[in-house]
């Protein structure tokens, strides 16, 4: 059996946020272009224009909503009162091996690696088509 291994390149994959280790926000977080937490999150967050990174040490209390992919190797919880977060995906959603998460998963496609822990309902939907410019 061969070990998959995911590669995050920052440049190529357009993250060009970060929330730094031992960096804590609460609040709503907005994101233009990739988001790459390794710090924590108390609140909801929006990624638009490229990828979520939730890397080993990073995690986040809220509800989530990326419209790329998004890469899930930290922890997720839900906010107070509730009994999971919610994570939307436009993209695929790639639960890696280090990934605790109590959270409603729903994307266009998942990949769960051996070890993931997942508390929570995953689905999958169909990927919005792009606009085609019709001929006639």
């Amino acid at each position: 059996m061969t070990d998959e291994t995911i590669i995050i390149d920052p440049v190529g994959m357009n993250i060009i946020n970060r929330l730094a280790p031992g960096s804590k926000f609460i609040g709503q977080l907005e994101s233009e272009g990739g988001l790459l937490i390794e710090g924590t999150i108390v609140g909801n967050v929006l990624v638009s224009g490229g990828p979520l990174v939730l890397m080993e040490h990073g995690s986040i209390t809220g509800d989530v909503t990326c419209e790329d992919d998004a890469y899930l190797f930290g922890k997720i919880h839900p906010a107070e009162g509730k009994d999971h977060s919610e994570l939307i995906a436009g993209g695929a959603v790639f639960m890696a091996q280090t990934l605790e998460a109590r959270a409603n998963i729903t994307a266009g496609a998942i990949k769960t690696y051996d070890g993931a822990q997942v508390d929570g309902r995953i689905r999958t939907v169909r990927r919005a088509k792009t606009k085609s410019a019709d001929a006639g």
